[in-house]
């Protein structure tokens, strides 16, 4: 009797998996169809918000972190952010960036490691990751155990229709996890073309620009974010120095 529970048991677990695959195999194929028509499309009133939302889909697929050796370095890209990571000293973190080969531009959100002891990159999935972007920014903190980033832009293959993002993420580097934080408060505005950096357990965030298509705007807001009063940000003001920078990306 209890052989053939287990064996029911079994069963349900393999039928649930086998049905797992065959919807992401179906999302996938649907995804890439859709990327297909988007690319070869002449008009550029494209759905960004449509598009995202495909690859959102696309990354809750992914059950769990997982990391496999790459034959190779990571796709030509630009606009990209590299880090060494603050908890190892052999590994260095590449996250995003774009590639654009003349007539349309192709948006990444992979993270990539590369093991300097080992000369040996490897690619990090995760069912969270934030979505693909360039012009990001990040930096670690006081705290050798995370590193954040901010922001960045995703546009529609020909360039005509651009998004700015204003999420702020948190990804741990021992465990390849990524955790979005949801502020409290007054927060930056989307960017991309920013800078961070840290002090102590502050992260400091500066400039940077949001295009419109029809304009493109730069800013020179200087913003604070404690890692310790968790949640907030802080815009500073550098008015009453008189020396403050120009607004820039």
């Amino acid at each position: 009797m209890a052989k053939d529970k287990k064996r029911k048991g079994d069963d349900k677990k393999a039928k649930l998996a086998a049905k797992k695959a065959k919807q992401a195999n179906k999302a996938e194929k649907k995804a890439k169809v859709k990327a297909s028509k988007v690319e070869g499309s002449d008009a550029e009133d494209v759905d960004l918000d449509e598009v995202l939302e495909e690859y959102r889909k696309q990354q809750e697929l992914f059950l769990k972190v997982t990391e496999t050796v790459c034959d190779g370095p990571p796709k030509a890209r630009a606009a990209s952010c590299f880090i060494a990571s603050p908890c190892d000293r052999n590994n260095l973190l590449l996250f995003g960036g774009e590639y654009f080969n003349g007539a349309l531009a192709q948006f990444f959100n992979d993270l990539h490691i590369y093991y300097v002891d080992r000369d040996e990159w490897r690619l990090v999935t995760s069912p969270n990751a934030p979505l693909p972007r360039s012009g990001h920014a990040w930096t670690r903190a006081g705290n050798p155990n995370h590193i954040y980033l901010f922001g960045g832009e995703f546009s529609s293959p020909k360039q005509g229709t651009f998004h700015h993002y204003s999420d702020f993420w948190r990804l741990e580097p021992s465990t390849r996890e990524w955790t979005k934080i949801e502020c409290k408060g007054k927060t930056p505005p989307a960017r991309s073309g920013h800078r961070m950096t840290y002090w102590k357990h502050y992260i400091i965030l500066f400039g940077g620009f949001q295009d419109t298509s029809n304009q493109t705007k730069y800013l020179a807001d200087l913003w604070i974010f404690d890692t310790q009063n968790f949640s907030v940000w802080t815009v500073s003001s550098l008015l009453s120095l008189r020396t403050d920078p120009e607004a820039r990306a």
